[in-house]
């Protein structure tokens, strides 16, 4: 399900939620007559259903089919606001008719068939791309602009739970000299001789905020968006993509980066070899500074992406993905032993297991085949 549907449903199941509510303390107040209903159009015009008439009107959808549910949806919610005032009663039919049309449009949304194409998968994932981004180059914003105003009359301990200052320590309290020092990034300065220079620090919440951003949008390519792209190029050109079909040096070198922060203590390693994300410093860290994570605003890599994928080959095998009991596996290993199996012939097993499954689980419509070749 696409990033435009899945905001279309929560539209709708906020819609709905609000209606309910609405309807909820409309119904509460029976006798308070035009009052009750002015003030609840109003405030429905100025809430959710601004919300859904302001995002239908910038920019089109995409889909079609989706197009066509949303319509439906804003007319009556259009009609609704635009009615004469008349009766409570009216007022709350009226409501729970849009609630009802919401709710068969999420039957509508979740029944689409995939629809997608590669343009909308790639500015989609640059839009979460660039809005997370944004998040994280000012996430530490807020804690700074407190420290900053600090006076010197103020308590030298600060309470993580109120964000303010103490006198004493205390559980969830952190000295000010420690949490500037978790986030201390360095100095800049000018020199005479060489102009503006900069010494660099990588702190603790600097790290924090950066790796974190690295780990989410890298897992989000790789679990998201990267198969939906497959799936999108595969209908647009007709021959099947896998996941590992869709290929970008600048996400692998974001990986790579990634792997160094989360999993080698911000050392280079896996990044070593980088040429777009080439971050390494001469102390051998990964060198996260804010203009380095400035500079990936500009280097989204839509052609990478907008570029036609080539099929590879098909992988023959592939660890299995699930647990299972101790025990079992266990007798396998025993009943290998007594009958002999040579260790050749063990990867068999994996095969086999999985048919007799599919076998013994069969739904209407179900085949088993291997990936089709065009």
């Amino acid at each position: 399900m696409s990033d435009e549907t899945l905001l279309w449903r929560h539209n709708f199941n906020q819609l709905i939620f609000f209606v309910e509510v609405a309807r909820d303390n409309v119904e509460a107040a029976p006798n308070s007559r035009g009052v009750a209903e002015k003030s609840t159009k109003e405030g429905l015009r100025t809430s959710v259903f601004h919300h859904l008439l302001e995002e239908r009107e910038r920019k089109s959808i995409y889909s079609a089919q989706l197009s066509a549910i949303v319509d439906g949806v804003l007319a009556a919610v259009v009609e609704l606001l635009d009615r004469p005032l008349t009766t409570t009663q009216q007022l709350v039919e009226s409501l729970s008719d849009v609630a009802t049309l919401a709710g068969k449009a999420i039957e509508s949304v979740d029944a689409m068939p995939d629809e997608e194409d590669a343009d909308q998968v790639v500015d989609e994932f640059e839009t979460r791309f660039l809005v997370t981004l944004a998040t994280t180059l000012s996430a530490h914003n807020t804690l700074a602009m407190t420290i900053d105003a600090r006076k010197d009359t103020d308590g030298e301990y600060f309470d993580i739970g109120t964000y303010s200052f103490r006198s004493e320590s205390g559980p969830g309290r952190v000295h000010i000299a420690d949490l500037k020092y978790a986030m201390d990034s360095g100095a800049s300065s000018y020199s005479l001789k060489r102009g503006l220079i900069s010494y660099e620090r990588f702190p603790p919440i600097q790290l924090l905020t950066y790796g974190q951003w690295f780990a989410y949008i890298h897992a989000i390519w790789d679990e998201w968006y990267r198969p939906r792209l497959a799936a999108a190029y595969s209908r647009q050109l007709g021959t099947e993509f896998l996941k590992n079909d869709i290929k970008s040096k600048f996400m692998g070198e974001l990986n790579k980066v990634r792997n160094d922060v989360v999993h080698n203590k911000s050392r280079v390693k896996e990044s070593a070899r980088n040429t777009v994300l080439e971050w390494s410093t001469s102390d051998g860290v990964v060198g996260m500074t804010t203009e380095r994570m400035v500079s990936l605003l500009t280097l989204f890599p839509r052609d990478e992406l907008m570029t036609a994928p080539v099929r590879g080959d098909v992988p023959k095998t592939q660890n299995i993905p699930w647990t299972a009991d101790i025990q079992l596996i266990d007798s396998v290993k025993q009943q290998i032993s007594n009958l002999g199996i040579t260790k050749s012939q063990q990867k068999d097993i994996g095969d086999e297991m999985l048919r007799l499954w599919l076998e013994a689980n069969k739904t209407p419509g179900t085949e088993t085949s291997d990936r089709p070749t065009t």
